[in-house]
């Protein structure tokens, strides 16, 4: 996560090892996990080991963000605001996917502005036909996907869910892939560390971690 310069390395500046944080998304068949570092950095300087990475949307709609972290707050706040607005005009909340496409909407339209935001985002929850994982780049392109990772520390994460995700997931194995992966990219990137947050979406709505439940996991 990018405080507050964003450098890129070659055309992907989601991959610059200066300015990183790993983010993970996992589906389970009761709903999503999602964790992410809580490590801040401003080129090989920590600015902060208290950042939040992982964002409650609403009550069955959750984000991650990677990036400057202006241009990911930002972007937090306002589809937050809108999902709000929504809920009161009609009376009820809108679905993880429209989430995920009203932020894909945001971003395309500064993208054809021609100054981008500098993030990659995953948008994750639990709709009536079941749980749903969205990634977005910064031109709004939106992927469904049963699980994701973004930051500096992504392709250790990627390692990791890749080997030990299938399909049909309960709770306390989605929670411990989830963790895993953001614990492994933790020991690998520099970028990345200071501590794993965790959001969990379920029927029962959104619920984050406490820091010895995480603990637990690891232990395990």
């Amino acid at each position: 996560m990018n405080n507050p310069n964003f450098n890129g390395m070659g055309n992907n500046p989601m991959m610059d090892p200066k300015h990183g944080t790993t983010t993970v998304a996992v589906r389970f068949k009761g709903g999503t996990v999602v964790a992410a570092d809580k490590r801040a950095s401003m080129g090989s300087f920590v600015a902060s080991k208290k950042a939040e990475k992982v964002h409650e949307l609403n009550e069955s709609t959750v984000a991650t963000i990677a990036g400057l972290v202006g241009d990911a707050q930002y972007l937090v706040h306002l589809t937050r605001a809108n999902l709000n607005l929504y809920s009161l005009g009609r009376g009820y909340s809108p679905t993880t996917k429209m989430a995920g496409n009203l932020l894909a909407s945001i971003m395309y339209e500064q993208y054809r502005s021609y100054f981008p935001y500098y993030v990659a985002m995953v948008v994750a929850g639990l709709d009536k036909d079941g749980p749903h994982i969205y990634t977005l780049d910064m031109a709004g392109g939106i992927t469904e996907e049963d699980f994701a990772s973004t930051g500096s520390g992504s392709l250790v994460a990627y390692g990791v869910l890749e080997s030990t995700w299938k399909d049909g997931l309960t709770e306390e194995e989605a929670l411990k892939v989830a963790i895993t992966a953001l614990a492994t990219a933790t020991s690998r990137d520099t970028a990345t560390g200071d501590g794993i947050d965790v959001l969990l979406v379920n029927k029962k709505g959104v619920k984050r971690l406490a820091a010895d439940e995480v603990k637990g996991y690891l232990e395990a």
